[in-house]
């Protein structure tokens, strides 16, 4: 008996201990949560995850100096708590970009939300999102939404010759700063052979930028930076954008009822090269069905909004790939790449005439001449040769630098005036997206031995 009660008193003093300690503990969580709510210790993600509670699995602050954590990632179909842990200061959570809320427009509390007070928002959309308060707008941060299930493919555009250019600039791309979009453009602006051929590489930075700032954050047009920085959606003849509206419609489930939404907050000045990524991104999400994409297009409201989607339709037949898709085919026969533009419905040929071109010329590389055979066979009338040889001069400014444009007369001796109007029109057109400043464009012309009123005329018709 003695050694029972002995026994017995051991555990009492033991579970005594127990107590204290979990008392103790309680204690510390209850003044470390205190002290985080008035900004006075640092939060973490990992605090994020810990405190949560049958009504939420991730809990982030808003506090004094902002949301904490500033970048949260959750598995998809996760509950956020949004506490209002400010001392004054109303929380409206809502999806960039301010005013627009356009990015996820569920995400948007739809009010004011008091210190001490909770929004709690589920996430049924992959991607990744900025968000802010919309009573001070400054005060951002990001979500990003993961779902195992479903994972979208690691999209890679870039030859491999280009690769390890491609690799460096990725690299520059900073996490939690979307300022370092700018330090990428500044690297490309600064090299004058790579600024004329890297639309592809661009493309890359613009996925992996989405994946890191969403798609406001990686366009910048809500970025008070970007007033230095006007060039980003020319960047590369836009590819850094085509590439973010790729991986954008790749998380976006509900992209081709809508295609267009996602340009409706870009300045007018940018809209034309944001929908022709509608275009690109329509093919994505159609796994590459072309007809299906030409009809997304044509859900656009305006005319020339439909058309520059339609370029981005037909650059992506005939110079994408398949490996996002699977198994499949391009959609076109090698041996006839103008057949799709002969048989498709006319508010569409303009733009796959121009990019039939750059089909020829993924079997025959830089077989310009051959481009311009293939242009001006008799069975097309005088617009669809126009647009053929105007996709044949968007090809040739990659070689701006290396043969100068004025040797390229010889390439068109024997068209028509009008027909090397087109020409030149595509050489001058993409120059300019290229970042060729009009003064070398002018001298380019000038120094043409038979074709300088033609091509100055073009330079002329094309402002």
């Amino acid at each position: 008996m003695r050694g029972g009660g002995a026994r017995y008193n051991i555990t009492v003093k033991f579970r005594d201990i127990g107590v204290i300690f979990l008392g103790l503990a309680m204690t510390i969580l209850l003044i470390a949560n205190w002290l985080i709510v008035r900004g006075m210790l640092p939060f973490t993600e990992a605090d994020a995850q810990t405190l949560v509670s049958g009504a939420f699995d991730y809990e982030v602050l808003y506090t004094g100096s902002g949301f904490v954590p500033d970048y949260l990632s959750v598995p998809i179909g996760s509950r956020v708590a949004f506490r209002n842990a400010a001392t004054s200061t109303p929380l409206w959570v809502a999806s960039d970009p301010y005013p627009g809320r356009t990015d996820y427009p569920a995400l948007d509390a739809q009010q004011d939300y008091g210190p001490g007070a909770t929004y709690i928002f589920t996430f049924d959309q992959s991607g990744t999102f900025g968000y802010h308060n919309q009573e001070v707008p400054i005060d951002d941060a990001t979500i990003s939404v993961v779902d195992p299930n479903n994972p979208v493919p690691d999209i890679s555009k870039t030859q491999e010759r280009q690769q390890a250019v491609r690799d460096k600039l990725v690299a520059m791309l900073v996490p939690g700063d979307p300022n370092s979009i700018f330090t990428v453009i500044d690297a490309i602006d600064a090299d004058t052979v790579l600024s004329l051929d890297c639309h592809d590489i661009a493309h890359d930075l613009g996925h992996r930028a989405y994946e890191l700032y969403g798609f406001s954050g990686a366009m910048t047009y809500s970025n008070p930076e970007r007033v230095n920085h006007t060039s980003v959606m020319d960047v590369c003849a836009g590819g850094y954008v085509h590439g973010i509206l790729e991986e954008a419609s790749l998380h976006d489930h509900n992209f081709g009822d809508n295609p267009g939404a996602l340009c409706e907050n870009v300045p007018s000045s940018n809209k034309a090269g944001c929908y022709h990524g509608v275009g690109h991104a329509l093919m994505f999400f159609n796994n590459r069905d072309i007809q299906a994409s030409l009809d997304g297009c044509r859900k656009l409201d305006n005319v020339n909004d439909a058309s520059r989607c339609f370029e981005g339709v037909w650059m992506e037949t005939f110079w994408g790939n398949t490996e996002h898709s699977g198994p499949g085919t391009l959609g076109w026969d090698l041996d006839k790449p103008l057949d799709p533009c002969i048989q498709t419905q006319p508010d569409a040929k303009p733009a796959c005439f121009i990019y039939a071109s750059f089909g020829y010329l993924r079997t025959h590389v830089r077989d310009y001449a051959g481009a311009v055979r293939l242009c001006t066979q008799s069975e097309l009338d005088g617009s669809d040769t126009s647009y053929c040889l105007k996709g044949v001069g968007i090809t040739m400014v990659t070689h701006f630098k290396a043969t100068h444009l004025e040797q390229s007369e010889a390439l068109v001796a024997g068209l028509t005036v009008d027909q090397k109007h087109g020409f030149y029109e595509g050489v001058i057109g993409y120059a300019r997206l290229s970042g060729v400043s009009e003064t070398e464009l002018v001298r380019t012309c000038a120094a043409m031995q038979t074709d300088a009123s033609i091509c100055a005329a073009a330079l002329e018709d094309s402002k």
